[in-house]
């Protein structure tokens, strides 16, 4: 059975809508994209963007949110974490399939 492409709490849209809107950001279309890898294993980023060939896709309340499908297929969708849900470390995106990290091989000192 094939997990959500995106799951986020009722706190955890209202925190997202706010950071979207107090940087004035209006657009409700947002991509979950690989940002690149960290010692910590892969990061996430989002941006505005429109949906494009081989993207799935999803609605939260009026927010859209775009994923290439290997994406998914390869971290089997993400959510969105609020504060409160993130241990007060600040709102988050993770991925449903967590990747063993193999440690550090870029930087000094991990």
């Amino acid at each position: 059975m094939k997990k959500e492409l995106l799951t986020m709490s009722s706190p955890a849209y209202a925190e997202f809508l706010h950071f979207l809107r107090s940087n004035n950001v209006t657009e409700n279309n947002i991509r979950i994209k690989l940002a690149g890898y960290a010692c910590s294993g892969p990061r996430f980023g989002l941006t505005v963007d429109t949906k494009k060939d081989g993207d799935l896709e999803t609605t939260i309340q009026d927010l859209t949110f775009y994923v290439e499908e290997e994406l998914y297929n390869e971290f089997e969708g993400f959510q969105i974490l609020a504060t409160e849900e993130n241990l007060g470390q600040g709102m988050v995106l993770r991925p449903n399939k967590v990747q063993e990290s193999t440690g550090c091989t870029t930087c000094e000192g991990c």
